[in-house]
């Protein structure tokens, strides 16, 4: 059995002014990357389901389409994964050696107030600013949903990392719309305000056949409205592939179903291990529906760490699992780090 520390990260009052971050969503074909191989990928350009309005660019519509109560409602997104007849692949294993994507530091500091958990926990977790709420509307069944996502460094500094299931709907399923990232949202508060994506990548292990051992998504943002970039605004984590099943993370994530409600951070550390003969990482973290898409963090130093996983799903027995990252991930996101 593995019995990680679960605790409560604190709920913190935004003491800063509010950033309205205006931004824009690009419109195109999906662009597929060269055929064949683990690390094939399709990237689309996002788009806006609300009428055209003049003067409005399709971000600034998807933008407005994100009301308070549209938020409030919006329903977790791991029901995606049954609804796409997910998966697990026929096995994976490491492919290299070990390496990393360095992280970056924030130009502005991340929030850093922990909270003692009850009991005898005498250890803080601060909340990271590379950390947020993810919203869309799923255009297969009319639906808003939530997921949780966080920052990656690239060359673009416009780059986060999500599941598959939180960018397109799997077999059989369409490409999320009105996608928007809310880094360190605060039971709705918006410290630093809203980043529209323009181009969501997956996997088309992920698209074709809902596998996954590739639920794993790259999104690219939009700058904000004044022209700061997402990763020089919060901070990026760095990214690593190749490493043991076994490595201590920190994972920082926003679970919405009961016993959370999804308006602040949680987190859970404990050392990951690798499933039966699965080709993931795992740990009892119990965290639940809107948890899809956080970030498992390996170093993690209360501003950043090292994206080590990606939340995929969770079983009835409180087992969170991760795909394994391998060189496939890296390739990857070496496809995407530059594109803005």
């Amino acid at each position: 059995m593995h019995f990680p520390d679960i605790r409560r990260v604190a709920t913190v009052t935004a003491s800063a002014a509010l950033v309205a971050a205006t931004v824009l969503v690009g419109t195109g074909p999906a662009q597929a990357a060269p055929a064949g191989g683990a690390s094939a990928t399709t990237v689309a350009a996002t788009t806006s389901t609300t009428a055209a309005r003049s003067g409005l660019t399709p971000a600034q519509q998807a933008g407005e389409y994100w009301t308070k109560e549209r938020m409030r409602t919006a329903i977790s997104a791991d029901v995606l994964v049954k609804k796409a007849g997910a998966k697990a692949g026929k096995g994976l294993k490491p492919t290299g050696a070990a390496r990393s994507v360095p992280p970056a530091a924030p130009t502005v500091t991340a929030a850093s107030v922990g909270s003692q958990a009850d009991g005898d926990i005498s250890a803080y977790v601060a909340a990271s600013a590379t950390v947020g709420k993810v919203f869309f509307y799923n255009p297969a069944d009319g639906k808003n949903y939530v997921c949780s996502a966080g920052a990656v460094n690239s060359t673009s500094k416009l780059l986060v990392m999500s599941a598959g299931h939180c960018v397109h709907g799997g077999r059989g399923g369409q490409w999320m719309q009105n996608w928007i990232f809310v880094p360190l949202y605060n039971y709705g508060a918006e410290p630093y305000g809203r980043w529209s994506a323009k181009y969501l990548t997956a996997f088309n292990a992920w698209i074709n056949d809902s596998n996954l051992d590739r639920d794993v998504s790259y999104i690219t943002v939009y700058p904000n409205a004044s022209g700061q970039r997402l990763v020089d605004r919060v901070g990026g984590n760095g990214l690593s592939v190749n490493y043991s099943y076994t490595e201590a993370v920190t994972i920082l994530a926003y679970p919405a179903a009961p016993p959370y409600d999804g308006g602040w951070q949680q987190y859970c550390q404990g050392t990951t291990y690798r499933p039966g003969s699965e080709n993931k990482i795992a740990l009892n973290c119990g965290f639940t529906g809107g948890s899809s898409g956080s970030v498992w963090l390996r170093l993690y130093n209360d501003v950043y760490g090292y994206v080590n996983g990606i939340m995929s799903t969770l079983n009835s027995a409180g087992v969170n699992k991760s795909s394994y990252f391998d060189t496939a991930v890296m390739d990857a996101y070496n496809s995407v780090a530059a594109r803005v």
